[in-house]
């Protein structure tokens, strides 16, 4: 039996930091686009110069710079703050990601328990659950945070120090905190995923399926994980000024909270279509299917050659990324669905064409120099 789908609605003044991103700009959307259940909706983002809407407060700036993010709290006077800032897991600086996810999130927390502000709704990743690459069947959030995620990822580390961070501060200095763990992110301005699986498309890569491919793989909707987010941010106002105690079995403070879109693809059946809604049709019976042991091992080699003769640097298409190409990562969110009442709105079939259309779009504006 579904939870009833609650209405995101009065949130007083929002902060979105990293608003200018996927995520961050589908939250400032769903609040503009809702009849606005905030009174003021500021973002704060290294870069503001993309994904603006009116009526919108955008202050650029470090997040690791603490007397910039205090200022920025003073200026915006927010009763709730959504983080959603965080690097391309994929970038090659590697010290941005302890910068951003462990020193940015440290200022958000001591700046918001200075100030008085009341609830931080933070975006982790599932990733910080993440054993190695192996199969994640129907992950809950009783599954253990790792202390090395991922095989050594730096960014899936600094996640799990962050997240550990944010529920730490519940209910210190009167901040109650959540956290969210999404999964793979896509929808419009997907820069990432769908541009990636388009090209596959236009090259005619797309025939080559690296694996068995009958690996489920839990994907979102930015607009979906955007409401989920702002659901988080109504529950705590509630537990903050509710005159009676939550029960246990229904608080969000101090939670984390997986969050998919509750329909898992199979990885290369949502690359096809993603290609095939792109205008590159590709069919089953045209995909030659390759052994992951094979491609990993010249994979390794080409990453040793590349390192070699660019004096440490890395090619865009890895080995740790192709290995989550044959991995089952399913998420249960049984929980987000009875404590938030999460209902995914948009289904991924959807989500998929809005993101293949936006870029088709954003093609078409860019040739013509817009």
């Amino acid at each position: 039996m579904k939870s009833p789908q609650k209405t995101v609605q009065g949130l007083g003044n929002v902060l979105v930091i990293g608003g200018c991103g996927l995520l961050g700009h589908h939250i400032v959307k769903f609040l503009v686009d809702n009849g606005k259940p905030a009174n003021e909706i500021s973002v704060f983002d290294i870069s503001i110069k993309q994904n603006r809407f009116d009526a919108v407060n955008y202050i650029a700036g470090d997040l690791s710079q603490k007397d910039v993010v205090s200022t920025v709290f003073k200026k915006t006077n927010p009763n709730v703050i959504i983080n959603v800032a965080s690097p391309d897991a994929m970038t090659a600086d590697r010290s941005v990601f302890a910068r951003c996810n462990i020193v940015g999130v440290q200022n958000i927390i001591q700046c918001a328990q200075e100030q008085g502000i009341g609830v931080l709704v933070h975006s982790s990743s599932s990733e910080v659950i993440q054993d190695s690459y192996h199969d994640m069947i129907w992950a809950t959030e009783e599954w253990p945070v790792q202390q090395d995620p991922v095989n050594g990822s730096v960014y899936a580390k600094t996640k799990a120090v962050g997240e550990d961070l944010v529920l730490a501060a519940n209910k210190q200095e009167g901040l109650l905190t959540t956290a969210i763990r999404l999964c793979t992110l896509l929808g419009e301005g997907d820069r990432v995923l769908t541009r990636h699986f388009m090209e596959l498309g236009r090259k005619g890569t797309i025939k080559f399926q690296i694996g068995h491919g009958r690996n489920l793989y839990d994907f979102i909707y930015a607009g979906n994980a955007a409401e989920g987010h702002l659901l988080a941010a109504q529950a705590l106002l509630y537990a903050k000024y509710s005159p009676v105690p939550i029960p246990a079995n229904k608080r969000v403070d101090g939670e984390a909270f997986n969050m998919t879109n509750g329909e898992p693809w199979r990885f290369w059946e949502a690359a096809r279509f993603v290609s095939n809604a792109a205008g590159y049709p590709v069919t089953e019976q045209e995909v030659w299917k390759i052994p992951m042991e094979l491609v990993c091992f010249f994979m390794t080699i080409w990453e040793a050659v590349y390192y070699v003769f660019t004096f440490g640097g890395e090619p865009e298409v890895k080995t740790r990324m192709l290995r989550y190409t044959q991995q089952v990562r399913t998420f249960d969110i049984t929980k987000a669905k009875e404590r938030l009442g999460f209902e995914p709105r948009v289904t991924l079939e959807e989500g998929f064409r809005r993101a293949v259309n936006w870029h088709i779009e954003h093609d078409k504006q860019k040739a013509k120099g817009v």
